[in-house]
């Protein structure tokens, strides 16, 4: 077989996720503390997050079975559409990111915005959002771009090959321009807002969090509001939330090695072609991870956490000597607590006291317990 190596990271980066977030499928829709898919919204999002994760791994069906069977499969018309289908879900994976950062944000420091978190506004963003983006896909047909078969059609993606400019050829730089326009905005609009906007989201609830576990905020008895991220385990909120927004985004970087720098690219290795295509499926595998394994409202992992990284340790010996001594029945030792004159006072003379009151420097009984 050719290509065995390709092929077998192939198979392995869309099977392992499609069973990792199938698995996590059912952890999300049982009910768990009163807290169902009709009673959360926050689920909504999740849901879609890894239906998403599924369809994206599930791609890689195409190209595999081309590289089984040693033929390319691909045309015109079908790498448009799996060209589409790629970017549609890609850019889809990001923004779901992005309302997951937002709901986390309304319900760690705005609850007062709860009446717009429900399952109808979630649906009708992410449905726009999808419908938008789906338009956005079909760019290249217009000549913006193209969805182009590599290799004798075993594979299909971007043409990134545009982006070359050949001087002997001058459309080759209308070409180009236009291809880099469409990456340029593709990049802006639906990679670099909506990662500054979660990233706020998220800085803004580890800010929020830090203050509230201030030493301040907990000497203080007259504050009594609580730190409320059901999301994330006690003391990993920046861990999660950054973590979980990263694992979304960064994998699709990959795909900059080749589109943005066509010119040093060898047009003839398939890896640059299917290897930012791999890369790019880290998202589908790690999401489940941070997004459902790691939240304890569908995970205990808070009880899991504390049994395995805090172990009992036996209590210190404390010797109390002189209690024990203090405490033995019948017996009574003075010298613990010996006493010891007040302060001398200057005398008054004798014919300035009343007689009706006594010098308490004349009374050898005033003592007073050592402390």
């Amino acid at each position: 077989m050719l290509h065995s190596s390709l092929t077998l990271h192939l198979i392995i980066f869309s099977a392992v996720p499609v069973l990792f977030n199938l698995i996590s499928l059912p952890l999300v829709l049982r009910k768990r503390e009163a807290a169902s898919l009709r009673s959360n919204p926050s689920i909504q999002p999740l849901l879609w997050l890894l239906v998403v994760d599924i369809l994206l791994s599930l791609l890689f069906v195409a190209p595999i079975y081309n590289f089984v069977t040693e033929k390319g499969h691909f045309t015109s018309t079908n790498c448009i559409i799996y060209g589409s289908l790629d970017m549609i879900l890609s850019l889809m994976e990001v923004f779901l990111a992005c309302i997951i950062a937002f709901d986390r944000y309304i319900v760690t420091i705005a609850p007062k915005w709860g009446k717009w978190r429900c399952h109808g506004n979630y649906l009708k963003c992410i449905v726009g959002v999808l419908i938008v983006i789906s338009a956005w896909s079909l760019v290249p047909i217009l000549g913006y771009g193209r969805y182009s078969t590599f290799h004798d059609d075993v594979i299909c993606s971007l043409d990134w090959r545009q982006g070359n400019i050949i001087p002997e050829m001058p459309e080759t730089r209308q070409t180009a321009h236009r291809y880099i326009a469409f990456l340029t905005a593709t990049c802006l609009v639906f990679f670099l807002i909506p990662v500054c906007v979660a990233s706020s989201f998220y800085y803004s609830i580890i800010d929020h969090v830090e203050r509230l576990n201030s030493a301040e905020v907990r000497e203080d008895p007259a504050i009594t509001q609580q730190t409320a991220c059901p999301w994330a385990p006690r003391n990993h909120v920046a861990k999660i939330g950054l973590g979980g927004l990263l694992v979304s985004v960064v994998p699709f970087f990959a795909y900059s090695v080749v589109c943005l720098n066509p010119m040093k690219s060898d047009f003839h290795n398939l890896s640059y072609v299917v290897v930012p295509a791999i890369l790019s499926r880290f998202s589908t595998l790690l999401n489940p991870l941070f997004y459902i394994w790691l939240n304890p409202e569908i995970v205990p992992i808070d009880e899991f956490i504390t049994k395995r990284l805090t172990k009992a340790r036996p209590p210190r010996p404390m010797y109390h000597t002189i209690n024990l001594i203090a405490d033995v029945p019948g017996m009574s030792f003075p010298i613990l607590t010996p006493t010891v004159p007040r302060r001398q006072l200057p005398k008054i003379p004798p014919h300035l006291l009343s007689p009706s009151r006594r010098s308490p420097v004349d009374d050898p009984k005033e003592t007073t317990p050592m402390l």
